[in-house]
């Protein structure tokens, strides 16, 4: 068994200063499969923040009976952390590491760990990027950040497996290259989490105003409520995404939420149709209270689908019932639309509703 050792300056950036305290550590496990019954680990990778340095260390096993010397050695060197950091742990490693520690006879207890695991944090908003997977090297492409390692963890099975053969410092060197990597990459996905931080907290709008913008291939231009939102942390790329009818840019510290203002006549649908008349000549329904002197020749029992009034004026699209009345283009569906007034923009406290209910239809 052989324990490599590095030490590397940590980033100096408000994501590491956040999520990176000395307490806490990055942990991968290379195996030589996915069953823990039949397959074994042979390196474990860990890094370990230490005041203004990064601890690195990799547990490599030569070969299949030093497994459990690197176990028992990683567990020793966790004493000091508190919170561990992994990227699918706890769908694989965790459960892998459990399997193989009780199959070395070893006893480990995981309850005292924080466990932060960056796939199963990140999977909500993972969906809005149309990555091609959700790989960690994919998200590390995301970010722009470059590997020297090229391999798969399932490639490099093969390349132990015939070091374990016959030892060379080549085949090693891969081995430890790309766990190296793995560890050190997971380091610098900590940016991601802005993304996270800014759906979790409360919004904290700057501005809101009415624009008329002309879209690309239009005719006529278009009314568009543009909302402007601070984040406490910069994101790491610039990034636009697209839900429904809505759009939001994330840029540096701020977020920028675009949504369509339908301008023109909607139909608001009375629900007890019927205590209604409907009047064809006025193509709306009205009390029976008032219809009853309306002449019989020009009204009618309302039904579901003509029991409604008309307004013109100015309307925001909702996803569900958030404010009432609720106006549609035509028969009720589960997306509405309510009156934008005059007053909407200086009511700070419906614009933050309405803004939060926007943000959690994206995650």
């Amino acid at each position: 068994m052989e324990i490599i050792h590095k030490t590397i300056p940590a980033p100096k950036d408000c994501y590491t200063d956040t999520y990176l305290k000395n307490n806490t550590a990055f942990f991968d496990i290379e195996t030589t499969g996915f069953s823990a019954k039949n397959c074994f680990i042979y390196l474990i990778g860990l890094v370990i923040r230490k005041d203004e340095t990064l601890e690195i260390f990799q547990f490599f096993a030569e070969n299949p009976m030093e497994e459990k010397e690197i176990l028992t050695a990683f567990y020793r060197y966790l004493s000091p952390v508190s919170t561990l950091i992994c990227y699918n742990g706890l769908t694989f490693d965790i459960p892998f590491l459990k399997q193989r520690t009780e199959k070395q006879n070893l006893s480990f207890s995981w309850e005292n760990f924080r466990i932060m695991d960056i796939y199963q944090e990140m999977r909500p908003f993972l969906n809005l990027l149309h990555l091609p997977d959700k790989k960690q090297k994919t998200l590390e492409m995301f970010l722009g950040i470059q590997r020297e390692d090229s391999y798969t963890g399932g490639e490099l099975v093969a390349v132990y497996k015939e070091y374990e053969k016959q030892p060379a410092e080549e085949k090693k060197s891969l081995l430890l290259l790309h766990n190296y990597e793995d560890i050190l990459g997971m380091t610098k996905l900590l940016p991601l989490f802005s993304y996270l931080r800014f759906f979790a907290g409360e919004p904290d709008i700057t501005s809101a105003k009415l624009e008329e913008t002309l879209p690309f291939g239009a005719d006529s231009p278009k009314k568009e409520l543009q909302i402007t939102l601070n984040t406490s942390l910069p994101f790491p790329a610039r990034l636009t995404v697209e839900k429904e009818m809505y759009r939001l840019t994330f840029r540096e510290n701020h977020v920028y939420l675009f949504i369509p203002v339908l301008e023109g006549e909607l139909y608001f649908y009375y629900e007890n149709y019927k205590d209604y008349y409907y009047l064809p000549l006025e193509d709306m329904a009205v009390h029976k209270s008032v219809a009853s002197f309306v002449d019989k020749s020009h009204r009618k029992k309302a039904t579901k689908s003509n029991c409604y009034t008309r307004r013109r004026g100015l309307f925001l699209p909702q996803q569900a019932d958030w404010f009432a009345p609720c106006f549609y283009p035509g028969k009720i569906e589960k997306s509405s639309w309510f009156e934008y007034g005059g007053d909407f923009l200086s009511d700070s406290k419906k614009i933050a509703l309405y803004v939060k209910n926007v943000l959690s239809l994206f995650i």
